[in-house]
């Protein structure tokens, strides 16, 4: 790993009571939890106390959570529910969701893709104009995974509810769980997604919350796990360890949002007093406390966040998956910014081991590889 590794948003270390909980979990719960003998309810009851957990922190019940093998599981099986019955019919999606929604999406109904605002806010306006009585299903992210930023999901909620009931809510939160407050029956929606491994819990589990009385349609068949909603049988000690994670995190939510928030403030201010032509992305929006979108007219995004590699500091220039295949960035795409300066964006994400002197190392050589490669 780089010394300074300032890329959560791809990817959270883990955490070690996350990795305690998962090692307790093999010690005590390595049965199947649907057999019927001591060792299978042993894993049984491990299973349902930390969905039962889990629930509490998301604000739902724990019959409405189904565990996944991470949030594309998870947004893919809420887009094969909510059109199962209708193929083809039409979806709205924000211009900045996440390929995981935007191609399950598109393989399941007819998609259009709505406007944001140059800070990444899905604009209202263009979202109640394309509410038909057709709509299925409209897709949202709770925070964007490149920007930090976070929808208005009441409002969003409101719309929908006013200009097509009929409609499903899908709510990405893969960014969000374990950085800000989570309650789904507040929020209203449908359909929520959860990456255990955004919020420091092992890669391989995620949940989908399904709203109370909503028929999930189960993407392959099999044992009829999860009352038939996701066959395979589930693995308790994962489970355990994305509770023990999610409870870390939110006991610990409203200091790391102010500690963050001060940690990236003033890592910017360090970098603008260097660089006046820096930019912070979508900064005055409503974000998330760790994600600082950074941009530099006239250098290449990708030449930086490799001369900053080879200086052992992990950064980014979005979404890893995308990234790893040499794609631009269909969300600062969407922004409608000067294309010289989109192509310099680069992600700064935070957590909780992060530290003042991470972020001013940072800053520093930022500075200097900025200045370089402008010469």
């Amino acid at each position: 790993m780089p010394a300074i590794y300032l890329d959560w948003n791809a990817t959270a270390p883990l955490l070690p009571v996350a990795r305690a909980a998962w090692l307790a979990g093999q010690d005590q719960a390595w049965g199947n939890p649907s057999s019927v003998h001591l060792h299978g309810q042993q894993a049984r009851h491990h299973l349902d106390q930390a969905k039962a957990a889990i629930a509490k922190r998301l604000g739902c019940r724990t019959h409405e959570l189904v565990v996944t093998s991470g949030g594309t599981e998870a947004n893919a099986l809420a887009i094969h529910t909510a059109l199962h019955d209708t193929p083809g019919a039409p979806i709205l999606a924000s211009a900045i969701e996440h390929s995981s929604v935007l191609r399950n999406a598109d393989r399941h109904g007819v998609v259009t893709r709505l406007p944001v605002d140059v800070c990444g806010r899905l604009r209202l306006d263009a979202l109640t104009s394309a509410l038909t009585p057709m709509t299925r299903l409209v897709c949202v992210q709770f925070a964007n995974n490149e920007l930090g930023t976070r929808q208005d999901v009441p409002a969003i909620v409101a719309a929908v509810r006013a200009g097509a009931p009929q409609a499903l809510v899908l709510l990405d939160c893969c960014q969000g769980a374990g950085k800000a407050a989570l309650d789904l029956h507040a929020l209203g929606v449908d359909f929520a997604s959860i990456a255990g491994h955004k919020l420091g819990a092992p890669k391989g589990v995620g949940l989908l919350y399904a709203r109370n009385g909503l028929r999930v349609e189960p993407l392959i068949a099999g044992g009829r796990q999860q009352q038939d909603r996701r066959s395979g049988t589930e693995d308790a000690a994962l489970v355990g360890a994305l509770a023990a994670a999610l409870d870390h995190d939110c006991d610990h939510l409203a200091a790391e949002d102010v500690r963050q928030r001060a940690l990236l403030d003033a890592c910017f201010a360090r970098i603008a007093t260097s660089l006046p032509d820096a930019r912070w992305i979508a900064r005055e929006a409503d974000r998330l406390p760790n994600t600082l979108s950074l941009a530099h007219p006239g250098v290449s995004n990708d030449a930086l966040v490799a001369r900053l590699d080879l200086a052992g500091i992990a950064v980014s220039t979005g979404a890893a998956c995308m990234a790893a295949r040499g794609e631009p960035s269909h969300v600062v795409a969407a922004l409608g910014i000067d294309r010289d300066l989109a192509r310099s964006v680069i992600r700064v994400s935070i957590g909780h081991l992060t530290s003042q002197s991470d972020v001013m190392v940072f800053a520093d050589e930022f500075s200097r590889k900025v200045r370089k490669l402008s010469d």
